[in-house]
C-alpha cells in the first residue's frame, strides 16, 4: 500500500490480491445435441472480455443479446455487435432459440410456426379464425368468412385450397408477423360476388384497430397507446407483363436452379407486387365497432378486360420495430413496395431483361438501429447484405449511401431527388448469385458514418443501395432481407466518482455547501481510474472560480491532460499557486482512453449529473493541520511509475499523527472518509498519537484527520 502525506493520506494495496479473491468462474464450453461445440458465452461484458483474452476466441455477452442482435468480446479486447434487420432469435419458454417460421400441426389442431418473436397460430381447417397473433399480452384474430379446408403445408407456408372456387388462400409466417395472400387463378373465378368485398371478421383484445393516412392498419394498445401490430397499405396485382424492351438476350440467360425463377420473374415464376404490368392498392376499412376488416378489390386490376390471371392479393401484418426495409420501383413511382411486399428479396438496379416484366429500375433502403453505439469510438463497422442474384458473374458497381428516413408510405417519386441521398459511403464491384458465382454477402465499409451517428447519438440510419450506372442490365441484382450491421466498438471510460476525488488538504469531494476550508493548497488526486475495456487512461484536471474580473464562473485553471497509465491507476496534480484566497473554488476531471487505434473518448466531467465539482476555500488563516505517517503504508506519488503497491488488505498498519500547535487536544480521522466524531484519540499539547488503521480494500486508500483544541484545522 503506498500513501501520500498531508490533510489526507493515499494509500495503494496490491491489486492482485483482490482480484483473486473476487475470481468468477470460467464460462463453460457447452456441446449442442450433436456433440459440436457452442459459441464461448459469458454474461457480463467484463466476463466475456476476460474469457475472450484467456481463450483467444470470441466470446458472446449473453446479458446483451437481444431478438435482433448480439454482442460479442473479441481477443483484442473489444466488442463487436451486430444490428440485424429482421430477428434471429426469440424466447421460447424462458430460453433463446433460433427464430424457426417452418409450420407444423399443433396438438390442438391448429398450424403454427416453431418459433417467431409473435405468438402466430393459423387455422388448421374448419370454422376456428384463420390467424391469430399475440405480443405482450395482446391478441388480434382474423377469421375467414366460411369454413376453411386442411392446409397443404410447405415450409413457412400454409396453403387452403379453393377457399373460393378458383381462389386458393396462402397465409405465411413471418419472423414477426405473417403474409396473407389470396390467388385468384382465373376470369370466371374473379367474377364471384364473394370477391367485390372481402369481410374477415376481426377480434383485437386489448386493442384498437385504426386505418392510417397512408391507406395501412394499425392496432393501438387501449392502456400503453403504442403500436403491437401494424400493417402497411394492401396491394393487388395480376400476371401482366407491362412495357418491356428486352432484346431477346436473356435466352442466354438461364437462371441458377434454386428457385430464382420467381424472383425473377423468368417464365414459370410468380410476378411479386413490383414486377407486374397492373398494380394497385386495396380499399381498406374497419367500422366503427372494430368487428370486421373490410378489403374492397381494385376492380380494373381484378376484373380488367386486359387483366392476366392469377391475380394476387396480398395484406401482411407486422409486429412494429425499430429496424425497416423498402424497394422503390421506377415503374411504379408512386406505388410503395414496404417490406418488399413480403417476399424474402427485391431486385436492384435496371432490369433490362426479357424476364423483367415490365422491365424496371429499383432501389432498396434498409433502415437498422444504432442507438447502442451513441458515444463509443467506433473501431470498424460493415454493412453487410446478401446478394442472391445477379444477371451473370460479371462484376458491377454497387453504391451504398446514407438516405433520409424511409416509412411504408416511401415511393420512387419520394426518394428521386438529391436531398434524400445524403452521403455517399461506398462502392463496390461484384456479382454473386448467378450459376458459377453463388450467392454471398456483400460487405461495405461504414465506419466513418456510424461514428457520426455514435456522436450525434441517432436511434437508427437508413442505408439506400442503388446501382453505379442504372442503365447497365448486367448491373441488376437481387438483395435478400438477411442484411444486418456489424460494428467494433470502444466504451468511454467511466465518469469519475465524487468519492474517487480527495484533496491532500480538505479531504474528500465536496458539495458547495459542505465546501472544505484548507490553509495549505497541496495535491488533488483522482483514484482507481478505470476503463471499460481496461484500455489505458488519463486524467485532466480543471477549477473554476470567480475571480471579479467580470468573466464570472469560468475555468480558470485548465492544466495539460496527465500522461496515460494502466486502467485502475491513481492520479496527481498539485494545485496551482494562483488559486485565491477567501474565494470558493471548484475541481473537477475526466477521464480518456487510447483504444487501439490510437483514438481516445473521454468520460462526462465528474460534475455531469447529479454530482457536484470538490469545493473548497483557500484560507490561511486557518490552523496548520497535523502531520500523519506510517512505516508499513509510506507516503503514494501516483506519478511515480515505480512507486510501489505494498500487501495490506486485512493487515493494521500504524499511522502516526503529530502537530506543531501546542493547544490541541483531540485528533479525529477517517480511513477512505472525512474525519469521524466516533474515530478520535485524545492528546496534550499536540502530542503524536499512534492510531491502528485496517485497510478493506485493495488500491488507493485515504487516511484524512483534523485536529482539535481551542480551533481546529482541517
Amino acid at each position: 500500500m503506498a500513501i501520500a502525506l498531508g490533510a489526507v493520506l493515499v494509500a495503494g494495496l496490491t491489486p492482485g490480491l483482490a482480484e483473486e479473491a473476487s475470481a468468477q468462474p470460467r464460462p463453460q464450453r457447452l456441446l449442442t445435441e450433436d456433440g459440436s461445440q457452442k459459441q464461448p458465452s459469458a454474461f457480463s461484458e467484463d466476463e466475456a472480455l476476460a474469457e475472450a483474452k484467456r481463450s483467444g476466441e470470441s466470446v458472446e455477452v449473453l446479458s446483451l443479446r437481444g431478438e435482433s442482435s448480439d454482442v460479442y468480446a473479441t481477443p483484442d479486447g473489444q466488442l463487436e455487435a451486430r444490428e440485424y434487420l429482421r430477428p434471429v432469435r426469440t424466447r421460447v419458454k424462458g430460453e433463446w432459440q433460433p427464430v424457426d417460421t417452418g409450420l407444423a400441426a399443433t396438438p390442438d389442431g391448429a398450424v403454427a410456426p416453431k418459433a417467431t418473436t409473435v405468438g402466430l397460430e393459423f387455422s388448421g381447417g374448419g370454422d376456428a379464425p384463420l390467424v391469430r397473433m399475440e405480443k405482450a399480452g395482446r391478441e388480434l384474430a382474423l377469421t375467414w368468412p366460411g369454413e376453411l379446408p386442411e392446409p397443404r403445408l410447405d415450409g413457412d407456408t400454409a396453403t387452403y385450397p379453393e377457399v373460393l372456387p378458383g381462389v386458393d388462400l396462402r397465409m405465411g409466417a413471418q419472423e414477426d408477423g405473417f403474409t396473407q395472400l389470396l390467388v385468384v387463378k382465373s376470369a370466371q373465378a374473379a367474377a364471384s360476388p364473394e370477391l367485390a368485398e372481402l369481410r374477415l371478421s376481426l377480434a383485437a383484445d386489448g386493442m384498437d384497430v385504426r386505418e392510417t393516412t397512408q391507406g395501412g392498419l394499425e392496432a393501438i394498445d387501449d392502456g400503453a397507446k403504442g403500436v403491437v401490430f401494424e400493417a402497411p397499405t394492401p396491394l393487388m396485382w395480376d400476371s401482366s407483363t407491362g412495357e418491356t424492351s428486352g432484346t431477346g438476350e436473356a435466352a442466354a440467360q438461364k437462371a441458377p436452379a434454386q428457385g430464382t425463377a420467381a424472383k425473377t420473374g423468368e417464365a414459370g415464376g410468380e410476378p411479386g407486387a413490383g414486377e407486374s404490368g397492373k398494380l394497385a392498392p386495396l380499399d381498406v376499412e374497419v367500422p366503427e365497432d372494430g368487428s370486421e376488416l373490410v378489403l374492397t378489390p381494385d376492380q380494373e386490376v381484378l376484373r380488367g378486360a386486359d387483366t392476366v390471371y392469377p391475380v394476387f392479393i396480398d395484406p401482411q401484418w407486422y409486429s412494429p420495430r425499430a429496424s425497416a426495409w423498402t424497394m422503390a420501383s421506377k415503374y411504379w413511382a408512386s406505388s410503395p413496395q414496404w417490406k418488399f411486399n413480403g417476399e424474402p428479396d427485391s431486385g436492384m438496379g435496371y432490369c433490362g431483361w426479357d424476364y423483367c416484366k415490365p422491365n424496371d429500375t429499383k432501389r432498396l433502403f434498409y433502415r437498422i438501429p444504432v442507438s447502442k453505439f451513441a458515444g463509443k469510438s467506433i473501431l470498424s463497422a460493415e454493412f453487410v447484405v446478401r446478394n442472391v442474384w445477379s444477371a451473370s458473374c460479371t462484376a458491377r458497381g454497387v453504391q451504398l449511401w446514407r438516405t433520409k428516413g424511409i416509412s411504408s408510405s416511401t415511393t420512387w417519386n419520394s426518394q428521386n431527388n438529391s436531398d434524400f441521398w445524403i452521403d455517399h459511403l461506398k462502392t463496390e464491384s461484384f456479382a454473386y448469385g448467378y450459376s458459377g458465382c453463388a450467392a454471398k454477402d456483400a460487405e461495405f465499409n461504414v465506419k466513418s458514418a456510424v461514428q457520426q451517428a455514435a456522436n450525434a447519438k441517432w436511434s437508427t440510419m437508413t442505408f439506400g443501395l442503388r446501382a453505379s450506372s442504372e442503365t447497365d442490365r448486367y448491373g441488376w441484382k437481387r438483395f435478400s432481407d438477411k442484411a444486418f450491421l456489424r460494428v467494433k466498438y470502444n466504451r468511454p471510460p467511466y465518469q469519475l466518482k465524487m468519492s474517487q476525488l480527495t484533496m491532500e488538504y480538505g479531504g474528500t469531494c465536496k458539495r458547495p455547501a459542505d465546501a472544505a476550508r484548507v490553509r495549505s493548497l497541496g495535491t488533488i488526486y483522482a483514484s482507481d481510474v478505470t476503463d471499460p475495456d481496461g484500455d489505458n487512461v488519463a486524467v485532466q484536471f480543471q477549477a473554476k472560480w470567480d475571480s471579479g474580473d467580470g468573466k464570472g464562473l469560468i475555468a480558470r485553471w485548465k492544466p495539460s491532460l496527465s500522461t496515460y497509465k494502466k486502467s485502475g491507476s491513481s492520479f496527481s496534480i498539485k494545485l496551482p499557486t494562483t488559486i485565491p484566497e477567501n474565494t470558493q473554488i471548484h475541481w473537477y476531471a475526466r477521464v480518456r482512453d487510447t483504444d487501439s487505434t490510437g483514438y481516445g473518448n473521454y468520460s462526462p466531467w465528474s460534475y455531469a449529473g447529479d454530482p457536484t465539482g470538490c469545493y473548497f476555500v483557500y484560507d490561511t488563516q486557518k490552523p496548520k493541520a497535523p502531520a500523519v505517517s506510517s512505516g508499513e503504508y509510506p507516503a503514494s506519488d501516483p506519478e511515480n511509475p515505480d512507486d510501489p503497491w505494498h500487501d495490506g488488505v486485512g493487515k493494521y498498519g500504524t499511522f502516526t499523527v503529530d502537530s506543531s500547535s501546542t493547544d490541541v487536544t483531540r485528533y479525529r480521522y477517517g480511513l477512505n472518509s472525512d474525519p469521524l466524531p466516533s474515530n478520535q484519540v485524545t492528546t496534550s499539547g499536540g502530542d503524536a498519537r499512534a492510531i491502528d488503521l485496517l485497510p478493506a480494500k485493495p488500491g488507493p486508500s485515504t487516511c484524512s484527520r483534523r485536529s482539535q483544541g481551542r480551533t481546529s484545522s482541517p
